[in-house]
């Protein structure tokens, strides 16, 4: 037993003495309970075998013979998460909730899928990979693969960003487990046989060779008596896995020239580079975190001091890094994009020219601090973006513990520090001697130049079919017959009814659901100059704030521009500070500040909104009054004046946006399907989707010629943007710190002046385009089909709400990923916005998934669903309602209810709706409100060239196809 003081937890470390298993519970005051079944998985090739079982572990075990019993218990409980990861070295399957019978029948499921699965053979088929006929029914036709985690690997890898991390992965470790992609290669995934699978099994999923981590409120001993009733009682030790072997030290450097495809015109400047270390063991906690600091003062912002150095150059765009402390060898990489390969070499020499001058020189002691500042940050808040707390606390302590090291060394921070400074004081030399250490003398290093290929998309489309056409050609009738006998027997794996064994899953009955909705108390104290709002909680030392401004008119031509200065504000000067000197302020005393908007759909009326600018920061308790300095700057004397800055960052924001691509596909394609429906709809498209993407190119490829004009623009943008008027500003801290803040009005924050402006209104008509497809560089597509709905309060929203989740439940999920073999798809309905879609991503299909869109709505009005199915699409519901906030959201969540008119008395009766509803509540809302518009929705896909052509054949009305970029 360790106590964690600065956690408020105490970690517990226990063995099973008959079958050597190990378990780790860290106790806390924490009712969202948590926990991950852990294992170490080394792949010996890039077969994926460790991601495919990932998936199919969770295809059916022999206590729950269903076919997807994981995705079934997404739908019976109310966890607070569900997944499963596949890391380098690891997989693990993680679950949460804040009510102790769900958590225990989620770990009933996991303990039965991870240790005595089916691994059936259609299971491998379905989500691994499998051949079959174009046509089916014709084995003349070409051949084809299929299998989720194919099509998964193809859209992950169709990014330039995924194969450069693969690609220095492979050169940093051509002789260990590390060297080959865990998640698997299109190229080698179908090299995978299920015997081999089988195999890997076995030899590293048994109890003794798994990490049981639990986290939360509920006693340790309930978790040990559970596992060991489940699994552990009767089971042999089994002997431990050989340590994991280590990479051999390069003698010398490492430096190679790939490629990625691009298919636009111009590819010029589009080159990626990256130069990564090996450098010291995971386990070697101090070098671990002087080498976190070393990575922070030399790469953290731009105005670091190897960053900088790099972006002054101008040979490239942008700069990052990252240190990888899951592995056992802990690499550092530096990744630059918006680059010349030619200048490769010059890009090498500015790293080691500005490593040696920093060794001799040293490191100025406050950047040292600023560091420290930020990981302190880092590992002192108590969870964020939708992550449980003891999911982020395993991947500190647990995996550190895989490794070799002790788990609590991953948990404690301010000794680490402590330890650390004493170093530094002894040895002021200590950073630039690891400095020298692991850069500038480590000859373990690679250089890895990434070049735009613009033909090799189609080259390895071209590959892929040849490779098939030669397996076609091989094939005799028999191995014809019986390809056409497996899909056979997948389509009727995948099509039989389930609902026999559905009740063998354990399930949270709806009376368990609370009939009350969770809610966050708000104080509003209003003075002469500003509304306070207040949300007192533990949070962890942490002081979060929110200074909120109604967003004035702002014309639809200028919302780009509105949206341009929200993304530069945070990277310019403000006060007296200029922007190097501002963001290192920024670093030393807070945890940032962003600048967004907020619509605040009105929950009576989803045509209504009240649009407003927010100012966000956070910081320790005992750097609030920075905190505070930093907004009053920010308002008052943000300096968009610097003209190289504002370049640099442009052409930065191009070259990500670009970049991004890959990975944004689905949100481009809702954004834009939705687009015609309301102002805000057209509002959110033109700041963050498609169109945001094209003016901000437009601006970067006419840059010279319109620099003056576009500073213009921007300040007289940003005055209107900043202008005060009827502020809001809203904390949540501790009573102590807001009676601090109080006291001191702010340092200025309250006592902000009041300047005139033009109240938001929507003037500006809607137009309808076409539906298109948009081409861009992937072989799998994202797609969306959009219409408008209801509103939040609006009788008939509930029922709406239970109908998208039908939608998936009794067809989507079947049709496009398990028989589609799309990474994911469905349906959603936000009641708030009264936005409707279905969608798919990572979808190898189109045409067939625009029908599974109809197909669901028509079994649904068919009345093809059962009470229990209604019942599982209602907890679904409350999942997401009920999900527990971390401290960080709590006001922000408490401030827009207010803002929406979401009243504890509105959500209630929202709540009531959802008990309430029926099947035929269901049935005739979505008879009233589905079918009249699903017949006036917007499709809108982003898919490669190939795909959108043979899609665009199989469909009665083909669609328009417009490429993204020229």
């Amino acid at each position: 037993m360790t106590e964690i003081e600065e956690l408020q937890c105490t970690l517990f470390e226990f063995e099973h003495e008959e079958s050597g298993a190990c378990a780790l519970h860290i106790k806390a005051e924490d009712p969202e309970n948590f926990f991950c079944l852990s294992f170490r998985t080394l792949p010996a090739s890039s077969n994926g075998v460790a991601h495919i079982l990932e998936h199919i572990v969770l295809a059916g075990s022999e206590k729950y013979p269903l076919k997807d019993p994981f995705f079934s218990m997404t739908r019976r409980s109310m966890n607070t998460f569900m997944n499963a990861l596949t890391g380098d070295d690891f997989t693990c399957y993680p679950a949460a909730s804040c009510i102790e019978q769900d958590f225990y029948n989620l770990l009933s499921v996991y303990l039965d899928a991870v240790f005595h699965p089916l691994l059936s053979e259609q299971s491998f088929a379905q989500e691994g990979w499998r051949l079959e006929f174009s046509d089916p029914e014709n084995p003349k036709s070409p051949l084809q693969y299929k299998g989720v985690v194919y099509n998964e690997m193809k859209g992950a890898l169709a990014g330039a960003d995924r194969r450069l991390a693969e690609a220095i992965q492979a050169a940093l470790f051509p002789n260990s487990p590390y060297g080959y992609n865990a998640g698997g290669t299109p190229e080698e995934i179908p090299t995978l046989s299920r015997d081999e699978l089988i195999r890997f099994h076995r030899a590293f999923y048994h109890p003794s060779r798994c990490l049981f981590f639990f986290y939360g409120d509920i006693p340790p001993e309930k978790h040990l008596d559970f596992i060991a009733e489940h699994v552990l009682r009767g089971t042999k030790k089994a002997a431990p896995l050989p340590p994991i072997p280590l990479q051999p030290l390069f003698r010398q450097p490492c430096r190679k020239t790939l490629s990625y495809p691009l298919t636009t015109e111009t590819s010029h400047g589009k080159s990626y580079m990256s130069f990564s270390w090996l450098t010291t063991s995971c386990t070697n906690m101090p070098e671990v975190l002087a080498l976190s600091v070393l990575s922070s003062v030399l790469m953290d912002n731009d105005a670091s001091l190897l960053r900088r150095e790099f972006l002054k150059s101008g040979l490239c765009k942008g700069a990052g890094a990252y240190l990888d402390t899951e592995n056992i060898q802990v690499p550092y990489v530096i990744t630059l994009n918006g680059c010349l390969s030619l200048d490769a070499t010059a890009l090498e020499e500015i790293a080691q020219k500005t490593l040696l001058r920093i060794a001799k020189e040293g490191i100025p002691l406050e950047l040292i601090e600023t560091a420290l500042h930020q990981l302190e940050l880092e590992r002192q808040e108590i969870g964020h973006d939708g992550i449980p707390f003891g999911l982020a606390l395993f991947g500190r302590a647990a995996l550190l513990q895989q490794h070799g090291g002790r788990p609590e060394d991953g948990l404690r921070t301010h000794s680490h520090f402590t330890t650390l400074r004493a170093t530094l004081e002894e040895n002021p030399h200590y950073l630039t001697e690891l400095l020298r250490k692991y850069f500038i003398e480590n000859t373990h290093f690679v250089r890895i130049c990434l070049e735009p290929d613009p033909h090799l998309g189609a080259l390895e489309v071209k590959k892929e079919e040849e490779r098939l056409a030669a397996i076609h050609e091989r094939l005799n009738d028999e191995e014809k017959a019986h390809i056409q006998e497996r899909a056979g027997a997948l389509a009727r794996y995948q099509e039989a009814d389930d609902s026999a064994n559905v009740h063998l899953l354990p399930k949270i009955a709806l009376e368990d659901v609370p009939r009350k909705e969770r809610t966050y108390a708000l104080i509003e104290e209003r003075s002469e100059t500003l509304a306070l709002f207040i949300h007192n909680t533990f949070t962890n030392h942490f002081t979060y704030a929110d200074l909120v401004l109604p967003l004035p008119y702002i014309a639809p031509d200028e919302l780009s521009l509105a949206r341009l200065v929200c993304l530069l504000a945070p990277q310019v000067g403000s006060g007296t500070r200029s922007w190097d000197e501002n963001l290192h302020f920024i670093d030393r005393y807070t945890g940032g500040i962003a600048l967004a908007t907020s619509l605040h759909y009105q929950a009576a009326n989803a045509d209504s909104f009240v649009p407003t600018l927010h100012i966000r920061s956070k910081a320790l308790e005992r750097n609030s009054s920075k905190l505070c300095s930093l907004l009053f700057d920010t308002v008052s004397s943000l300096n968009l004046t610097e003209r190289g800055r504002i370049r640099e960052l442009l052409f930065k924001l191009a070259e990500n946006l670009e970049r991004g691509l890959p990975q944004n596909g689905l949100k481009y394609a809702q954004s834009l399907s939705l687009a015609p429906f309301s102002h805000a709809n057209f509002i959110y498209e033109a700041m963050s989707g498609l169109s945001f993407f094209h003016e901000i190119r437009d601006i970067v490829a006419n840059y010279d010629a319109r620099e003056d004009e576009l500073l213009e623009r921007l300040e007289e943008m940003k005055t209107r943007l900043l202008g005060i008027r009827e502020p809001h500003f809203c904390l949540t801290a501790s009573k102590t710190e807001v009676a601090k803040i109080k006291e001191n009005q702010g340092w200025g924050l309250f006592d902000l002046p009041s300047s005139p402006y033009t109240p938001w209104k929507n003037d500006f008509p809607l137009a309808r385009p076409p539906s298109k497809m948009y081409l861009f560089d992937s072989p799998v597509a994202f797609s969306a089909q959009s219409f408008r709905a209801l509103s939040y309060t609006h009788q008939d929203s509930a029922a709406l709400c239970l109908a998208a989740n039908l939608f998936d439940n009794i067809c989507l999920h079947k049709r496009i990923r398990e028989q589609g073999g799309a990474y994911g798809g469905g349906a959603s309905y936000n009641p708030l916005s009264g936005n409707f879609s279905f969608y798919s991503y990572r979808d190898p299909n189109i045409a067939s998934t625009i029908e599974a869109f109809q197909e669901a709505v028509d079994l649904l009005l068919e009345g093809h669903f059962s009470l229990a199915e209604l019942e599982e699409a209602k907890l679904e519901m409350f999942q997401a309602i009920d999900a527990p906030q971390p401290p960080s959201s709590r006001g922000e969540v408490a401030y827009a209810r207010y803002r929406e008119g979401r009243s504890d008395e509105v959500r209630q009766a929202f709540r009531q709706r959802l008990f309430r509803a029926s099947p035929d509540d269901v049935q005739n809302a979505t008879a009233k409100h589905i079918v009249p518009n699903f017949e006036k929705a917007l499709f809108v896909s982003f898919c490669g060239k190939e795909l959108a052509a043979g899609e665009n054949a199989k469909l009665q009305n083909p669609l328009i196809i417009e490429k993204v970029m020229p």
